[in-house]
């Protein structure tokens, strides 16, 4: 899903919990979007590059080859989610991230199952070490598809 989609259900969101959140609504409209940070993660170790509009149009490739691919999104994870309950004991704002992170993770649920690609994203570090093994998870471009 794009970034200007989650800045919108992340402003809709915001605005329907204001009343209730105050000014910590900034936290949940900030967790809803930089949940996706982890991708940013997986484009500089795959492709070893730093350009954010890089990052950018190897995701817009990386969509048209999503039937071939097996990802792992770490924040997106059932792990990360347990650490965020758990410190939320510690501090009531990782439970805000935590809620941010479930509003950004159920829209992208059904953007992948729309789009017939649900099972091609690991839902557990460990579910992507078990299922990994032995098959192509991110591909790497050519080095031609970077000189355009």
């Amino acid at each position: 899903m794009t970034l200007k989609k989650h800045a919108i259900q992340a402003s809709i969101g915001s605005i329907i919990l204001a009343p209730f959140l105050g000014f910590d609504v900034i936290i949940f409209f900030l967790s809803v979007i930089f949940i996706d940070v982890d991708h940013y993660f997986d484009f500089v170790i795959v492709c070893k590059r730093f350009s954010i509009r890089d990052m950018f149009r190897y995701y817009d490739w990386l969509w048209q080859e999503r039937h071939a691919v097996y990802g792992l999104s770490v924040f997106h994870t059932a792990e990360i989610f347990l650490l965020l309950f758990i410190l939320g004991f510690w501090s009531y704002y990782f439970w805000l991230i935590l809620f941010g992170f479930s509003v950004h993770l159920m829209f992208d649920l059904y953007y992948l199952y729309a789009h017939n690609c649900f099972f091609n994203r690991a839902f557990s570090i460990v579910e992507y070490i078990v299922k990994s093994k032995g098959i192509k998870c991110y591909p790497v471009p050519a080095k031609e598809f970077w000189n355009v």
